[in-house]
């Protein structure tokens, strides 16, 4: 009975530790995500900018506080767990994420949006950079030059800021060979080089390339760009088959030969209309045989005329890629 007991007593125990354990793990899944927490400070290049980093700094905060999920250090208590005592060595400071690090750590935050802003006569610049102390890396960076007054900077701020923190995507590259080799690539129509090539960075997203060789057709494609990614596109002789040169020569030969045939005929045919002439009986039927002579070559002509138009329109047709190319949307 005492083993009974005892085994009895350990199921009730396990089945209790058990109900508390997924009572506290249904707790925990409950429990709202705890708001990331940022700082923001924004310095003027120069002391006269002072002020005016101030206010951009405001207007920085006030944008991301719009931002679900996220809980802002104050301004003043970041400038002061910076630990520096003029603006000279706080944008020493902004450009160290070393130096940042140890503020963040202090505020307890992860990640400090920091930057400068100067005026220039009617201009403005400024940047911001999203620093993530953690990993000890610029997650992001702008940098805008704005030609007007306090509220085209104030709009050109909050919408960086906004774009600030959009997912950055990587750019990617083309890699490119053919056979032959020596082919040449365009890209969105703008010329880069011979294959081999590795293009420079490219958005993702689909680009046109072009590539082109002597005495062969061109390989046309619209092809998809991954983010932080090299695509290799490899193009053999099926990919650039030979553009054969005779039907264009032959097709252009037999149009010139149909036209000078039927220029003969015609001039041929002219001559054979004309009335007889001549003193005599004989005379007049020498002239008449020649006419009839000029009649019968002008008959030959217009018939080799058309042959050679037909001839020319069989190229034309039979061969006509050869003759006049590819259109843009043939590969």
């Amino acid at each position: 009975m005492r083993t009974g007991a005892r085994a009895r007593m350990l199921v009730v125990a396990t089945g209790l530790a058990l109900l508390v354990i997924g009572r506290a793990g249904r707790a925990r899944a409950e429990e709202p995500a705890r708001n990331e927490k940022l700082a923001v400070l924004v310095l003027g290049i120069t002391e006269k900018d002072a002020e005016l980093a101030d206010n951009l700094t405001e207007v920085v905060i006030s944008t991301i506080a719009q931002r679900r999920g996220v809980e802002l250090a104050g301004r003043e208590e970041f400038r002061a767990r910076l630990g520096v005592e003029n603006e000279q060595r706080a944008q020493a400071c902004i450009d160290d994420l070393a130096c940042l690090g140890r503020a963040a750590v202090s505020l307890g935050v992860r990640r400090i949006v920091a930057g400068t802003v100067g005026a220039r006569g009617t201009q403005h610049t400024f940047n911001l950079n999203l620093n993530n102390v953690e990993t000890n890396k610029v997650e992001n960076h702008i940098f805008r030059l704005v030609d007007g007054g306090l509220p085209d900077l104030i709009a050109a701020v909050q919408a960086a800021t906004q774009e600030l923190f959009r997912p950055r995507v990587e750019p990617g590259r083309i890699q490119l060979s053919s056979t032959p080799a020596g082919a040449r690539v365009s890209i969105d129509n703008a010329y880069l080089g011979v294959t081999p090539l590795i293009s420079g960075t490219l958005l993702a997203g689909k680009h046109s390339v072009r590539v082109e060789a002597d005495g062969r057709f061109p390989w046309r494609s619209s092809v998809d760009v991954v983010p932080g990614q090299d695509l290799g596109v490899t193009l053999t002789e099926a990919n650039l088959p030979r553009r054969r040169q005779w039907p264009a020569k032959a097709a252009t030969a037999s149009a010139s030969l149909a036209g000078l045939s039927f220029a003969a005929g015609g001039f041929l045919g002219v001559l054979s209309q004309l009335t007889p002439s001549g003193q005599t009986r004989a005379e007049a039927e020498r002239d008449f045989d020649q006419k009839r002579r000029f009649g019968t070559a002008a008959n030959v002509a217009f018939i080799t005329g058309a042959v050679a138009s037909v001839a020319a329109l069989v190229l034309v047709l039979a061969y006509k890629d050869d003759v006049f190319g590819r259109s843009d949307d043939e590969k």
